[in-house]
């Protein structure tokens, strides 16, 4: 008889593999900015377009997703999905004009859209309580193994192989590859495989409604939405470095890359200081505030400011904004089992609509302003209002509260 903690080592592993491609495919717009607004000929408000057709759509999907984890089960539910991805993948590879890599976008967010929280699901259901938050703060470092080979990888590959193309031909395989492993390794398990029969489920849209209604939710939604902001500035950050800076596209993905980097030993520190702790709240708050103290640090530095310096705040600042890893351990020790999925689905969904929102927001007063000014001084402005929301309204939750 197969061991669940034998089998719960080898779940996370495969998922991980699938987290760090789909990261380093969420990750190539922003790290190719700089290369396709030279390529393409188009505008920063067009680049931030381009970026945003992955955001978007990857956004409106997280109810559906958490509808599906229920509905379907995790297990097919990114199977299916990883298809989308695949064939968006290799559009985006061939595609040389501005139309089809949007239509690539597009599908890969779709593709893209239902992994993390079914992966959550998954692993909740296979780890105890008591190393749940470590689990998912590695399969979440994942993530900042994908971002660096992203940021750091492009500008390689275009000094080595001579352009971008063939690095991303290969995480293209390699995924392909890890959704052949994930048919044979992926399984449900307890409340995670629902079938179509169970009389006792309650439907979509009054799931749905309940979820909205719940307000111990709402601080969630906007504290994340506020933590996006950050995001949208790190995508823009090698455009913001060459354009403002002066610095070369080598130096700005060195800079980037390392504040992706810093994703791996921050999702698992920070998650294992939670568990350590007993504690979601405070290492949340602790965390968010020196994240948002870096990001205007980093923002203010002057154009002499040295490589290095730049770097090891990224890298600072990229371990402190790890803290987002939080949420989702948070959100279903908070709501009830049936429906956790819906609130992260509602959560994640409401936060990055807004991120692609705002990332072509932050290029068109680049465009008309001719300067990073504006865009900035809002970034920094809804950075403080971060930490007010957590300290004043998210609520102690660790364990599970009374329902």
């Amino acid at each position: 008889m197969e061991k669940p903690r034998h089998y719960a080592l080898i779940l996370l592993t495969t998922i991980c593999i699938t987290y760090f491609v789909e990261n380093f495919l969420r990750s190539a717009a922003g790290a190719l900015t700089p290369l396709l607004i030279e390529e393409l000929n188009i505008s920063h408000g067009s680049m931030g377009m381009l970026i945003s057709a992955y955001f978007f759509i990857y956004g409106v999907m997280q109810v559906p997703s958490g509808i599906l984890s229920d509905r379907l089960g995790a297990r097919k539910t990114i199977l299916y999905f990883t298809i989308l991805t695949i064939v968006g993948i290799f559009l985006f590879w061939w595609s040389k004009s501005y139309e089809f890599l949007f239509v690539a976008q597009f599908l890969i967010g779709i593709g893209c859209s239902t992994f993390y929280i079914n992966a959550v699901k998954l692993v909740s259901a296979w780890f105890p309580a008591n190393r749940r938050a470590t689990a998912i703060g590695i399969l979440s470092a994942s993530s900042g193994l994908g971002n660096f080979i992203s940021y750091m990888g492009f500008p390689i590959a275009v000094e080595r192989l001579g352009g971008w193309r063939t690095l991303y031909l290969w995480m293209s395989v390699l995924l392909v590859i890890n959704w052949v492993m994930n048919i044979f390794l992926l399984k449900d398990r307890g409340d995670i495989q629902v079938h179509a029969t169970r009389p006792d489920r309650p439907p979509i849209l009054k799931s749905l409604v309940d979820t909205l209604k719940d307000k111990r939710l709402y601080p969630f939604f906007a504290g994340y939405l506020l933590s996006t902001t950050a995001w949208v500035f790190m995508n823009w950050m090698p455009q913001f470095l060459i354009d403002v800076r002066g610095l070369t596209y080598l130096e700005v993905g060195q800079i980037a890359s390392l504040g992706t980097i810093a994703g791996i030993p921050g999702c698992i520190l920070v998650s294992a200081i939670s568990d350590r702790l007993k504690n979601r709240k405070a290492p949340l708050l602790g965390f968010s505030i020196l994240a948002s103290a870096l990001l205007i640090v980093f923002l203010n530095l002057p154009s002499s400011t040295p490589v290095y310096v730049f770097s090891a705040l990224n890298f600072m600042m990229g371990f402190a904004y790890s803290y987002w890893v939080l949420y989702f351990s948070m959100i279903p020790e908070t709501l009830p089992p049936e429906r956790a999925a819906v609130g992260l689905g509602l959560v994640n969904g409401l936060g990055t609509i807004g991120f692609s929102i705002f990332t072509p927001i932050y290029g068109y007063f680049v465009d008309v302003t001719g300067t990073y000014t504006m865009s900035n001084n809002l970034i920094q402005a809804l950075s403080l209002l971060m930490p007010l929301i957590f300290f004043f309204f998210i609520k102690e939750c660790y364990g599970g509260i009374k329902k």
